[in-house]
């Protein structure tokens, strides 16, 4: 068990070690009954003699419990038999030291004392009372140990879960993106225009991105509203005179950090829900700004009037991905807000920040 945290020091590599450990806690054991029951008449050696005789027993006692009753029945959920057995352990235990006392304690050091039978209830009792006062530390910290190690491995899968599933959720946001934006470059190839290789320098530069920067847990805010620039610029190629955007950024970007892709599936889904069925009317604005450790981003767009009836719901796999991974990242730490009115589709998000690490 470790009860002191540093590593280089000696004592605590001699405090940490287990051998050490289990050595203090006989001996303390050993003198602090000798000195209990030497008060009754001040000769603490004899008491300390006892003590030694009757420590195999109480030794095989709590190993027996904590080393082979514990992981075998106790920690595999075998309750009942783990009491019975016990209960058996502590009754052979009591014989035995009855016994010990019988031909040993009481003939050497009180032969005054009258003897009494080996399997006399009351003595039986005292012996058990007497070994589970040895029993009680072992198996408190035992218990103890054995339960902080369960909530570790605990909290250990339910991390590698966590984790699991936002690699899950991610690596599904990227292919989505990925989808519509080679449907983009597709249509500019079937009308042979020449900005097809502007499409393609732009998607390089968002692969690249995706490939080197977005597999960290946190990424530069400024690094993000660059991904977000290439994209919009993609879909400007896209769309042309056919949708109004309006980008903008403010407060300090710079020296905050968010999770990669998280704010790319709302630009994505306010393009989505613009020009689905539209007249050539469309616009979105968008506004992303960081106030202290805050960021705010407002997306609004227009719902065409062939689509007013049927308003846009918050659907897709991209965005359903992204509020899970919010729900993931930022639990309690962020608020979303979602407005459809007759004409527009509004998405508020609020999230915190964290510091870029130096």
């Amino acid at each position: 068990m470790q009860i002191l945290n540093s590593r280089n020091s000696i004592t605590a590599v001699i405090i940490n070690n287990r051998w050490f450990q289990h050595l203090s806690y006989w001996v303390l054991f050993v003198i602090f009954f000798a000195f209990a029951w030497g008060t009754h008449d001040d000769n603490y050696l004899k008491t300390l003699e006892v003590e030694i005789i009757n420590l195999p027993v109480k030794i095989a006692l709590v190993y027996g419990v904590i080393y082979f009753l514990y992981p075998r029945y106790l920690y595999t959920g075998k309750t009942w038999r783990f009491i019975f057995l016990f209960l058996c352990f502590l009754f052979i235990t009591s014989v035995i030291q009855r016994i010990t006392d019988n031909l040993i304690i009481l003939d050497a050091f009180f032969p005054e004392w009258h003897k009494e039978s080996t399997l006399n209830i009351v003595q039986l009792v005292r012996s058990a009372v007497n070994l589970g006062s040895v029993l009680a530390i072992p198996m408190t910290i035992k218990l103890m140990q054995h339960l902080s190690e369960v909530q570790q491995r605990q909290q250990t899968l339910a991390k590698d879960k966590l984790e699991a599933e936002l690699v899950f959720l991610k690596n599904q946001v990227q292919p989505h993106f990925l989808f519509n934006t080679l449907n983009s470059l597709y249509a500019l190839i079937l009308k042979k225009s020449d900005r097809s290789l502007e499409v393609v320098l732009k998607l390089s530069d968002l692969l690249r991105y995706m490939l080197y920067e977005t597999n960290a847990p946190q990424v530069d805010v400024d690094k993000e509203v660059e991904c977000i620039k290439s994209y919009l610029q993609l879909e400007k190629i896209r769309y042309g005179q056919r949708v109004e955007l309006s980008f903008n950024t403010w407060g300090e970007l710079s020296g905050k950090t968010i999770a990669p892709m998280i704010i790319l599936p709302f630009i994505e889904n306010s393009f989505k829900h613009s020009t689905k069925g539209f007249d050539g009317t469309a616009w979105i604005t968008i506004e992303l700004g960081v106030k202290e450790n805050d960021l705010i981003l407002k997306i609004e767009n227009s719902i065409p009037a062939t689509n007013s009836v049927d308003h846009p719901q918050t659907g897709g796999i991209g965005l359903q991905n992204v509020k899970r991974r919010l729900a993931l990242l930022y639990p309690q730490e962020h608020e979303l807000k979602v407005e459809s009115t007759q004409d527009s589709y509004l998405v508020v998000l609020k999230l915190a920040l964290k510091n870029r690490v130096r």
